[in-house]
């Protein structure tokens, strides 16, 4: 972010990376609770302008406010009331924009090059049924990144223990 405020332009770097995901479901969720707090201290800090951080500020906060527009969703089908269209549209956008990331996220992770047509359209399906399930978990982190311990650094083992041959 200093270096955006210093004119320094940035974009992906073409090429793999090989990266270890967390292996248990209490790592993934300490690593995207660590995430938000992380982010969040990135657009509270003083030493950026704001003009270099409001499309960080808006991922964060629609981020952080994911729970709410889940509810929005959920609700309404069970106890429907009469809800502000500014409301609705807001609880749409936050939805929007979270799904646009997971999306984003998939393809960027998953190439056409390296998988083949085929399997990379596989992966792009299955992303599209697993989002409910993130969704959950995402909301668990955001609601405890929020009202949790704050600046505590869980460290994620990405180790794995070789298995047991009998």
């Amino acid at each position: 972010m200093r270096a955006y405020e210093k004119g320094y332009s940035f974009n992906f770097i073409e090429g793999e990376m090989w990266e270890k995901s967390p292996f248990t479901l209490w790592d993934f969720i300490q690593q995207r609770k660590r995430w938000l707090q992380g982010i969040y201290l990135v657009v509270h800090s003083d030493q950026i302008p704001f003009k270099n951080k409001i499309w960080l500020a808006i991922s964060c906060y629609s981020w952080m406010t994911m729970p709410l527009s889940l509810t929005n969703l959920v609700l309404p089908s069970r106890y429907p009331i009469p809800c502000n269209p500014l409301v609705d549209f807001l609880c749409a956008f936050i939805g929007a924009v979270n799904m646009y990331m997971f999306i984003f996220g998939v393809i960027k992770s998953f190439t056409v090059y390296r998988f083949g047509l085929m399997r990379f359209m596989l992966c792009l399906v299955a992303a599209l049924f697993v989002i409910p399930f993130n969704m959950i978990i995402e909301n668990i982190a955001v609601i405890w990144g929020v009202f949790g311990k704050k600046h505590a650094f869980y460290v994620v083992n990405k180790n794995l223990k070789p298995a047991v041959v009998i």
